[in-house]
């Protein structure tokens, strides 16, 4: 295995091919109204990345229900995710948030994904779905965007808060025994290969369950798209992304799932990759095989382990026993 992979977990937990059933029902996020700022995220386009799907203007149970239909058909699946994907879906009155989020957990739904921002999730939040999650039977995604752990480039990109929030917001869900899965742009400008680095070793610290891995893509309307329609902004390329999801993975915590390896673009847009998902994730898988590297190979630095690697190694160098005497 060169990484976990979502789908075999999902089938070992619930028994039965699961598939996520994207919902579209908030539509603003408070980076946008002026609750924590103003013009979203630079590259955030219109549907707050709902353009996915096709029926985001229907109801919420209506959508449920049409993409059980498609998701049963195409992929056999026997069991779903209610998949609330696109803007903020923690961000509102919590009467409102409680009776749209009940209404998507119909037959054969098992969990309650939630994709949100991390200073959008609140104590009362927590407990209120916490409480659906004990009187429905149904298990706890909560999804939170970080992007980046570069406080710089979190300026860069508009985002609205620092990495500080979502740590808090980490440790907040994971006290509800919600699954936490992290979303994260592997090729941002701004962002170097060590804060990949970095970002998979906060990540793993804080033992987050899954994690989202997106690579760039720019559309229309946008700060970004603007941008580099005028030059100013020059993308990596797939080459820089394949690298960058190398390092990320080995220094990721091999437990944690891995729920995407590249972003999927909308058919209009100005940027991407070049390269479909199984395309991406055939270079990545090739390249890591290549270079004997896999999910954690690089996963050795928490309690203590860089100490302690440096401290044998020395030992050993140095001819000392594990006590510290020299070996005679």
């Amino acid at each position: 295995m060169i990484y976990r992979e979502l789908s075999p977990y999902l089938k070992e937990k619930y028994g039965a091919r699961v598939q996520r059933i994207s919902i579209s029902y908030f539509r603003t996020c408070p980076n946008r109204d002026g609750t924590a700022g103003f013009g979203g995220c630079t590259f955030c386009e219109e549907t707050g990345s709902g353009f996915g799907n096709k029926f985001r203007n229907l109801d919420v149970h209506t959508q449920v229900v049409e993409g059980m239909k498609i998701a049963r058909q195409k992929y056999k699946a026997e069991k779903f995710m209610a998949y609330f994907q696109s803007f903020t879906n923690t961000y509102g009155p919590l009467e409102e948030l409680e009776e749209v989020y009940k209404a998507s957990l119909i037959e054969d739904v098992v969990a309650l994904d939630i994709s949100t921002r991390p200073d959008a999730f609140s104590e009362e939040i927590a407990q209120m779905i916490k409480q659906i999650s004990d009187e429905r039977h149904v298990d706890i995604f909560i999804e939170f965007g970080l992007e980046s752990i570069n406080e710089n480039t979190l300026v860069y990109i508009n985002r609205g808060h620092s990495v500080g929030e979502f740590i808090d917001a980490v440790l907040r869900a994971k006290r509800y025994n919600f699954e936490v899965i992290a979303h994260v742009i592997l090729d941002l400008p701004t962002d170097t290969i060590e804060d990949e680095i970095g970002c998979a070793k906060i990540l793993s610290a804080l033992k987050v369950n899954g994690v989202k891995m997106h690579s760039l893509y720019i559309v229309k309307g946008t700060k970004m798209g603007r941008d580099y329609i005028d030059g100013k902004l020059k993308p990596f390329g797939a080459d820089e992304y394949i690298k960058r999801a190398r390092a990320f993975l080995s220094y990721l915590d091999p437990a944690i799932v891995i729920h995407r390896i590249i972003s999927t673009p909308p058919q209009d847009a100005l940027y991407s990759i070049g390269l479909t998902y199984a395309e991406a994730k055939k270079s990545i898988e090739e390249e890591m095989i290549k270079n004997s590297e896999y999910q954690g190979v690089k996963f050795d630095y928490l309690n203590g382990g860089n100490w302690r690697k440096k401290f044998v190694e020395r030992r050993n160098s140095d001819g000392l026993r594990s006590d510290g005497q020299r070996i005679s």
